[in-house]
Order: C-alpha cells, then sequence, then structure tokens
C-alpha cells in the first residue's frame, strides 16, 4: 500500500532539489562567515580592477593635461588622494557585499533546515517500515515459505 505523507514528503523534497535546491547547496555548503568573507574577497579583487580601469580611462582622456603639467605635479600629494579614493572605493563595495551575502545566507538557510527536516522525517518513515518488514520476516505476521514447502 502507498504511503500517502512518504509520497508526499518525497515530491517536495523533489520540487526543492529541482527548483532552488542546487543554488541553495552550493551557498549552505560554507559556514556562513566563510561563505561572506570569501564573497567579499571576490568583490575586492573585482572592485580593485575596476578601479584600475576607471583611473586608466581618467589617465588616457586627461593625458594632454598630464603631460603638459608634468613637472609641476605633486606626485606624493596625488598617489594619496588617489590611495584615499581607492580605500573609500574599496570599502564601500566590500561592505555592501557584507550586507548583501549575509542577506543572502540568512534568506536560504531556512529552507535548507526545512528540506533536511524533511529528509529526517522521510528517514524515520523508511526505517519505520523496515521495522515492520522485519517483524514480518520474523514471523510475527505472515507464514515462512517452509511452512508453505511442507503441506505439498
Amino acid at each position: 500500500m502507498i504511503n500517502e505523507e512518504k509520497v508526499r514528503i518525497m515530491t517536495n523534497l523533489e520540487i526543492y532539489e529541482t527548483t532552488k535546491g542546487k543554488q541553495h547547496f552550493n551557498i549552505i555548503r560554507y559556514y556562513k562567515r566563510d561563505y561572506i568573507r570569501y564573497h567579499m574577497f571576490r568583490t575586492a579583487v573585482a572592485a580593485t580592477v575596476a578601479f584600475l580601469i576607471f583611473l586608466a580611462i581618467y589617465v588616457l582622456m586627461n593625458f594632454e593635461m598630464l603631460i603638459d603639467s608634468i613637472n609641476e605635479i605633486d606626485f606624493l600629494g596625488v598617489a594619496k588622494k588617489i590611495g584615499g579614493m581607492y580605500l573609500i572605493f574599496l570599502a564601500f563595495y566590500v561592505l555592501v557585499a557584507w550586507l548583501v551575502y549575509a542577506y543572502k545566507y540568512n534568506k536560504v538557510k531556512p529552507d535548507v533546515i526545512n528540506y533536511s527536516r524533511n529528509l529526517k522525517r522521510l528517514n524515520r518513515i523508511y526505517e519505520k517500515e523496515e521495522r515492520e518488514l522485519s517483524e514480518i520476516r520474523a514471523g510475527k505476521g505472515v507464514r515462512s515459505n517452509d511452512e508453505d514447502t511442507d503441506n505439498y
């Protein structure tokens, strides 16, 4: 006989696995702290590359002016200004990454906990069925094959 609860749980598990589950499992395989740090590092690298591209574009757009005033430029002051702008740029993007990925992890966690809870429920159903089947095989509900052959 079909156990309707088992079928319902298995259906819910399969729906979750095929829709959101793959993405959620990739997120939840990390500890929260590691997941956030990993993505903050990736964001820092991407922000650094973006800042360097912006800086290169600025230099190329103002190349003639820079060449004309090369002897009058305070390179230490320019380096401090660029460094400060870089730190502000980087801090902003790393902060945004921290907020976004912490939110994303916290949003996924309850779904994965519910998935795990359903797996445990399904496992208990299987264990219960296995116990019942072993009791039947042990002779508590059905005759064994030896008794059937004695009658022939």
